[in-house]
């Protein structure tokens, strides 16, 4: 039983996995690592990018939050797309390591603008000086904005794949597993209210009292200190084999059904069934068929 429950998954090299090796607490220990990282990086800046952009970028406050809006549903979009394309194509642990170094690139970039006074507009005091302040531009601009979007863009696709790999790590039919994989997600979301909880009182005070070069320096450093620890822990892995996109087999019903909109149905079910040749097409083993739709 303990390995029909597992097929479907493989370890890193693409082989069989065996329990005592592959998943459970131990692999589960490096995303914990990585939720809390993210977490100290994301939340205080999510929450304090407004003020980033009114002060050092002289955005007025409806452009600084709007820009902050923006921001947190690309986010969002961008998880979307890192949800079908781990799912369908790639899986999750390869998704975070391909996609998620674009979050430190775009923390790494946000810091080199903060450090270097010929990236962003000159230093004024925007709320003594409205008028006068420079807003940001040009290819300045241009690099605040693709900072931002490539930080959001890594940022999704962590988002997504994270808690979905813990619980790859934990087989639900298993009785011990099954426990281990709740008290994943219970410290999965301890790991995300910790993490902003240390952001908030860190990053926080290193952005506003020491410089946000240095603030946004300190989350760079963190997201990679966290890419590292999470792939440092790919040899025990259980990585769920992607079965391919869930559109292709949308368009494939629809398909058939429209090749079979001729057919007449069958007036007792072991006639349908007896007709069918064993393909996947025509399977009706779940419900009697009715009028309303055939």
């Amino acid at each position: 039983r303990s390995t029909m429950a597992l097929v479907g998954f493989v370890d890193w090299r693409g082989n069989a996995i065996r329990k005592e090796v592959h998943g459970g607490v131990r692999a589960a220990w490096f995303l914990y690592v990585l939720t809390v990282v993210t977490n100290v990086v994301i939340i205080p800046n999510l929450l304090n990018l407004v003020t980033y952009l009114h002060g050092t970028m002289h955005m007025g406050v409806s452009a600084s939050a709007t820009t902050t809006t923006n921001f947190f549903g690309a986010t969002s979009g961008f998880a979307m797309i890192a949800a079908f394309l781990s799912d369908s194509y790639i899986t999750r642990f390869r998704t975070m390591l391909l996609f998620g170094p674009f979050m430190f690139l775009g923390y790494g970039l946000l810091a080199l603008q903060a450090y270097l006074p010929s990236l962003r507009p000159p230093a004024c005091n925007i709320e003594a000086e409205l008028n006068s302040c420079e807003v940001v531009h040009g290819w300045n601009a241009t690099l605040l904005y693709t900072a931002l979007y490539m930080t959001a863009f890594g940022d999704g696709f962590i988002r997504v794949c994270l808690p979905s790999l813990g619980a790859d790590q934990f087989d639900h039919e298993d009785p011990s597993e099954s426990r281990q994989q709740s008290s994943f997600f219970n410290w999965y979301t301890f790991g995300i209210s910790f993490g902003g909880f240390v952001g908030l009182i860190l990053i926080v005070w290193l952005e506003n009292y020491k410089g946000w070069d240095i603030g946004l320096g300190v989350c760079a450093i963190l997201i990679l200190l966290g890419l590292l620890i999470v792939a440092a822990g790919f040899p025990f892995y259980r990585n769920q084999v992607p079965q391919g996109s869930p559109l292709t087999r949308i368009l494939q019903v629809l398909v058939v059904a429209f090749r079979n909109r001729k057919l007449e149905l069958p007036e007792k079910l072991e006639e349908a069934t007896e007709s069918c040749t064993g393909t996947r097409a025509c399977s009706v083993d779940a419900l009697a068929p009715t009028n309303s739709l055939k």
